[in-house]
């Protein structure tokens, strides 16, 4: 599991992915380069998920300001 901090919001990833974030949006990039995840903040501190890969599905708990993401090829 890897976690991130977006804000004040956790985003929790099935393994380490490498992050390129400029303090309010965040890309999500795997070991073959390719985006999954396309994230930022609102300017009330909201989080926005803007894009997700295909095979990625995600839970958010919004009163613990988390989001869980997972590969759709782990779930089943």
């Amino acid at each position: 599991m890897f976690i991130y901090k977006l804000g004040n919001w956790t985003v929790v990833f099935p393994q380490k992915y490498r992050i390129v974030c400029d303090g309010t949006t965040a890309v999500v990039i795997d070991d073959d380069r390719t985006a999954l995840v396309l994230l930022s903040l609102t300017e009330n501190g909201n989080i926005r998920i803007e894009r997700t890969y295909y095979a990625m599905i995600c839970e958010i708990d919004a009163m613990e300001q988390k989001v869980v993401f997972q590969m759709t090829e782990e779930i089943g």
